[in-house]
This record gives C-alpha cells, structure tokens and sequence, in this order.
C-alpha cells in the first residue's frame, strides 16, 4: 500500500513553515515594522500593491482586484492614494483604449526595493550562525520547492494571474 504523502513529516514541517511566515506576515506589528524600516508612508493593502505590481508589472484595475481579492471599486479606492503619494501611475493599455494601467513609478519602485531590503534582512539575520553550506542548501531546496509549486499552480490553473473567464469577467 502507498503511503499517503499528505502524512509525510517532511511535508507537515513545510506546512508548518510556511504556516510561521504567512502568520508572521500578517501581523499588523509585522507591517507597520516594514513599512516604517523601508521608509513607505502607505497603507498594508497600499505596501501589497506596489509588491504585486512589482512581480507581474502593469494591471489594470480588473486584474488588480482579482489578484487582491477584492471588488473593483474596493481595488480603485486601495490605488488611488498610491497615485496621490507618486507611487503609481495611470497609462491607456496599447490595445484597449478604454483600459487604464496602474503602473509603479520610479518612487514605487524604490519603496519595493526598500521592502525587499527590509525581507532580505530579516532573512540573513534569522540565518547568520548557519555555516555557508547550509545556507546554500536552503536556498537552493526552495528554490526547487518554489519552481515545483509554480508548475503544479500553472497545471491546476492556479499560476499568478490566471484570468477568470468565467461567466461575468469582462475587462476593465
């Protein structure tokens, strides 16, 4: 009989690590933390857009709101100090006129840069005493975790940015 590999430990300690990051990452101590080493006035739904748009480039607002969860006029509303402060900006999409494109500005992208400065810290710093070999190990097996995850996501139409084609999607 083949053993379910759900009851593997090697399965349950990831499940248990990234249950600690993701817990972790939404303390609301954890993002004001964040926000104020990397020098970003804005707030947490305000920081998860500059990283979102910072992976998958200009959205528009449609897009935006499918990949935050949200409603459009919720995912406007959660933009719109973001264009106010200087860290995105407005274009007319290339093909489709009548669709706007929330973008990063240069200011986006250095307050990206500073968040993930702040992660990479906070990274070394949990891993200093780890000998070079370790560390490279680690990096190198999430690497291959990450890779793995993705192809499985894309397989089961889960990828970053699938579109929703269902019944009622139409672009904004």
């Amino acid at each position: 009989m083949a053993s379910n590999v759900t009851e593997d430990p090697a399965v349950r300690r990831i499940e248990a690590f990234i249950g600690q990051i993701t817990a972790m990452s939404r303390l609301p101590a954890s993002r004001r933390r964040l926000r104020q080493l990397a020098e970003i006035d804005t707030h947490d739904s305000g920081l998860a857009i500059l990283m979102l748009l910072r992976r998958t480039g200009p959205l528009s607002v449609t897009d935006l709101a499918r990949h935050l969860g949200v409603n459009q006029s919720t995912a406007s509303r959660q933009a719109a100090p973001l264009e106010e402060t200087g860290f995105l900006r407005r274009s007319v999409h290339p093909s489709h006129r009548r669709i706007a494109l929330l973008d990063l500005t240069e200011d986006g992208l250095a307050a990206c840069e500073r968040a993930q400065a702040v992660g990479r810290r906070d990274i070394a710093w949990a891993i200093k005493d780890w000998s070079p070999e370790d560390r490279a190990a680690l990096g190198m097996l999430l690497e291959r975790f990450s890779e793995a995850w993705a192809k499985g996501a894309a397989t089961e139409g889960l990828a970053p940015g699938a579109a929703d084609d269902g019944p009622g999607h139409a672009p904004q």
